[in-house]
């Protein structure tokens, strides 16, 4: 992996001697984050990739999906936030090269009811398997959603239906354990130790992340190279330390929102997955930058005239990472004259590439500081090296602000004014 605050422009917003000044300021903290010594008494399950993903659980869930590939053409993810997100981040990433005879489709995210119809038709006009996603139990919303399609289930399966829910969650009274238990279900640990958003690396996202057809043993493998690399890399080389440092920084001078820049379609679902974890870890004391993503070239069309001449108040991440497809050449117009024979005879990746360039070029000139993050490619191996950046440079940017990234009360308000309205005594 590879990181660089790249261009003239930006570096009059970040120096070489400023970044090196803030982490000599922050040493202290990022060496015990990157030790694993801070916020260190319950949430750092995930810190380890060997921990959340150890061999045997990689067996078990490659015999559980392989159960699933023998049982049904749908298996649906019922699951919010943390519990579907990374699972939908690699799948969508690397949706192109899988072969499963299992799709995989989404439910317990939304309170549509027309939406939760939709997965209830499935059920009725296919072979289904339901995977429940839930560290608390307590969540409405793959709850509810669990209820409808069990029920549809049952319908459909009658007293077999159990045979057919693989439940991730928690042990206890009143949550899918003891559910499980009950009633025959298949059960995957939801890590006590791992919250939703750093659940990427464990069942929760890995099972889902099978049953696609991803290799899972490969993904691990590179979130493991990219934790021995960010535990061992000096800090002022380090790409996560230096990654956490530069965004702060831009927030103290006014950059106030950092987008995530893609140019695949195929990483919006990963872009989501990043979303949730940068706002979800330290959106607490108004002392963090926002995070949200661009896909260009399509928001070129659509905010990209706010980026360029807007306030100052963006800083663009561009992810540097493309999906290969050498042989898509454009062809002659032929009889018909367009005006793009300058074209005729490029991959289309070269466009793809332009586009990226010309974006930069053009943003960080007129004054928009722009870093870039590089991975190879769009594989596996890769994805997972990313996930597990993010997630360590994430608890080092939290830790600067000396916030917990690993609490989210914020979230319980709405849950709180929910439960009212809708008769639930707390």
């Amino acid at each position: 992996m590879d990181l660089n605050f790249g261009s003239e422009f930006a570096r009059r917003y970040v120096s070489e001697d400023e970044t090196r000044r803030q982490i000599d300021a922050g040493e202290a903290l990022l060496r015990q984050a990157q030790q694993g010594a801070l916020w260190n008494d319950r949430w750092l399950g995930w810190f380890s990739v060997a921990d959340s993903a150890p061999p045997a659980l990689l067996d078990r869930i490659l015999e559980e999906a392989a159960y699933v590939h023998r049982a049904a053409a749908v298996m649906v993810v019922i699951g919010i936030g943390g519990s579907n997100r990374g699972a939908m981040a690699a799948i969508d990433a690397l949706h192109r090269g899988l072969r499963s005879p299992t799709r995989i489709v989404y439910a317990g995210d939304t309170m549509s009811g027309a939406a939760l119809r939709d997965i209830v038709e499935i059920v009725k006009s296919e072979s289904v398997m339901l995977n429940v996603i839930a560290k608390d139990f307590n969540t409405l919303e793959p709850g509810i959603a669990f209820r409808v399609l069990r029920g549809a289930m049952i319908e459909k399966y009658g007293a077999d239906y159990g045979k057919r829910i693989i439940a991730t969650g928690s042990r206890g009274p009143g949550q899918l354990f003891e559910m499980a238990q009950k009633n025959g279900y298949r059960f995957f640990d939801f890590p006590e130790s791992i919250g939703g958003r750093f659940s990427v690396l464990s069942a929760v996202a890995l099972f889902p992340m099978a049953v696609a057809g991803i290799d899972i043993t490969a993904l691990v493998a590179g979130a493991k190279a990219a934790e021995k690399e960010l535990k061992e890399t000096d800090l002022y080389s380090n790409p996560a330390a230096r990654y956490a440092v530069n965004r702060n920084i831009l927030f103290s001078k006014g950059f106030i929102i950092e987008s995530l820049v893609l140019f695949e379609p195929d990483l919006n679902a990963f872009a989501r997955w990043w979303t949730q974890l940068f706002a979800e870890t330290e959106g607490k004391n108004q002392s963090a930058i926002f995070p949200t993503a661009f896909l260009y070239s399509e928001d070129l069309h659509a905010v990209g005239q706010y980026v360029q001449q807007g306030k100052r108040c963006i800083a663009e991440t561009y992810l540097r990472l493309f999906q290969e497809d050498g042989d898509f050449l454009i062809g002659a117009s032929g009889a018909v004259p367009d005006g793009f024979d300058y074209l005729d005879g490029k991959p289309f990746g070269e466009l793809n590439r332009a586009v990226y360039r010309a974006a930069l070029e053009a943003h960080s000139r007129d004054g928009v500081p722009c870093l870039e993050i590089s991975v190879p490619a769009l594989g596996e191996r890769g994805l997972g090296e990313l996930f597990y950046f993010f997630m360590f440079a994430c608890y080092l940017s939290a830790s600067l602000l000396r916030v917990n990234p690993f609490t989210q009360d914020g979230v319980e308000n709405y849950k709180k004014n929910m439960y009212r309205l809708l008769g639930k005594t707390i």
